[in-house]
C-alpha cells in the first residue's frame, strides 16, 4: 500500500513543485518589470532635478549680476543713498549655495539606480536558471532544485547590495557612494 501511495504522491508533488517554480518565475519577472519602471522613474527624476537646478542657478546668478551692476551704478550716482542690495545679494548667493546640494541628491539617486540595476541583473540571472526544460517533469526534485537555484541567486543579489551599501568606500568615483561636501 505504501508503494502505491508513493507512486500516486510523486506526480502530485511534482505538479505542486512545478506550480511553485512557475510562481517564483512570475514573481521574479514582476519584480524585474517593477524595478525597470523604478529605474526609469529615477532617471527621469534625476534629469528633471538637473534641469530645474540649472535653470534656477542661471536665474539666480543673472539676478545677482544685475544687482551688482545696479549697486555699482547707484554708488557712482549717489553716495548718500544705500539701497538694500547687500541683503538681497546675500539671499541670492545663499539660494545658489543651496542649489548646489543637487549634486548630493544626484549622487543619492545614482546610488539607488545602481542598487536597482544590480537587483535587476540578479533577477535576470534567476530567470535564466528557470529557462532550461526540466528533464523529468513528473518528479518534484528537479522543480525544487530549480526553485532553490533561483532563490539562491536572488538572495545573493540582496546580499551583494547590502554588502555594497555597508562597504567602506575606497574610490571617490565609486558608483553608489555619496560625497558629503
Amino acid at each position: 500500500m505504501t508503494t502505491m501511495s508513493n507512486k500516486n504522491a510523486g506526480p502530485a508533488e511534482a505538479n505542486d513543485a512545478a506550480r511553485a517554480a512557475d510562481l517564483l518565475v512570475t514573481v521574479a519577472q514582476t519584480l524585474n518589470e517593477r524595478l525597470a519602471v523604478t529605474a526609469q522613474e529615477l532617471a527621469r527624476s534625476q534629469s528633471m532635478l538637473r534641469e530645474a537646478s540649472d535653470e534656477l542657478m542661471t536665474a539666480f546668478r543673472g539676478a545677482a549680476d544685475r544687482l551688482v551692476a545696479a549697486q555699482r551704478s547707484d554708488r557712482r550716482k549717489e553716495t548718500g543713498r544705500a539701497p538694500d542690495y547687500d541683503t538681497v545679494l546675500d539671499h541670492l548667493y545663499s539660494a545658489v549655495q543651496h542649489l548646489q546640494s543637487h549634486d548630493l541628491v544626484n549622487q543619492l539617486i545614482d546610488a539607488q539606480k545602481l542598487r536597482v540595476d544590480k537587483m535587476r541583473e540578479k533577477l535576470g540571472e534567476a530567470l535564466t536558471l528557470a529557462d532550461p526544460p526540466v528533464a523529468q517533469p513528473a518528479t518534484a526534485e528537479q522543480w525544487i532544485e530549480r526553485s532553490r537555484a533561483m532563490l539562491d541567486c536572488i538572495v545573493a543579489g540582496i546580499r551583494q547590495i547590502d554588502e555594497d551599501t555597508r562597504a567602506p568606500r575606497q574610490d571617490k568615483q565609486h558608483a553608489g557612494s555619496v560625497d558629503l561636501f
